[in-house]
């Protein structure tokens, strides 16, 4: 195997949304994980780190429906790039698989942030983000006949999932400007970065299974060109 094979190898895995998924949901794992040991350790002498691992992966209904979000997420991540191996276009059928488990780990997502109190967030990452995918996962032509606009519903579902990024990118980046001008805490510093980085990374996957034919990347192009004119 060449190098320049090995590296269009590389380039294409990186392109792979289920792997940039996979990555946001490692980051926002591993960054959580080891904000809760390092607080909760040093202020329980009697608690192990095995103690404290267990407590914030399972240790309350809560946790345990947000571990079992992000498991569900990583499943999703793992299809989406079995429905990628080839490039794009994915296999339509492990594409719509990858999108049924997003939609289920949204639920299990927005469960979890309701019995944390962030209401919030669990209508935007969990309820617009499940209707996405459960929509785009459809895969049905349903159009509205009377609209000037020909919109398919897979498409516009797919833009929706896009969409409901912002809200959570917002609330990151709030938290994460309160921390800088507060100084409150190196934890939450780090936990409101990563967590803005990770949305960031799951939008720019959410970006790569937009539909040409969507209202968002439609727009995208027009505007490029537009701007190409200018120059």
């Amino acid at each position: 195997m060449t190098l320049n094979h090995t590296a269009q190898r590389m380039r294409s895995r990186l392109l792979d949304p289920g792997i940039l998924y996979n990555l946001g949901n490692t980051l926002g794992f591993v960054v959580g994980l080891g904000v809760a040991l390092s607080a909760d350790v040093s202020s329980d002498d009697g608690a192990t780190a095995w103690d404290q691992a267990v407590a914030h992966i399972v240790g309350s209904p809560a946790a345990t429906a947000l571990t079992a979000a992000t498991c569900v997420f990583f499943w999703g991540g793992m299809v989406y790039t079995k429905a990628w191996s080839n490039g794009a276009p994915p296999e339509p059928k492990l594409n719509r698989q990858g999108d049924m488990l997003s939609g289920l780990g949204a639920i299990l997502l927005g469960i979890g942030l309701i019995m944390v109190g962030d209401l919030w967030l669990a209508a935007s990452a969990g309820v617009l983000h499940a209707a996405g995918k459960f929509g785009s996962a459809l895969g049905g032509t349903i159009t509205w006949r009377r609209s000037r606009i020909q919109t398919r519903l897979p498409d516009l579902c797919k833009d929706l999932v896009l969409v409901s990024r912002a809200p959570a990118v917002l609330v990151g980046a709030s938290a994460f400007w309160r921390e800088v001008v507060l100084l409150e805490s190196t934890p939450g510093l780090l936990l409101s970065l990563s967590f803005m980085a990770c949305c960031l990374i799951w939008a720019a996957a959410d970006w790569m299974l937009l539909s040409p034919e969507g209202w968002i990347k439609t727009a995208a192009t027009r505007l490029s060109g537009r701007n190409k004119l200018e120059i």
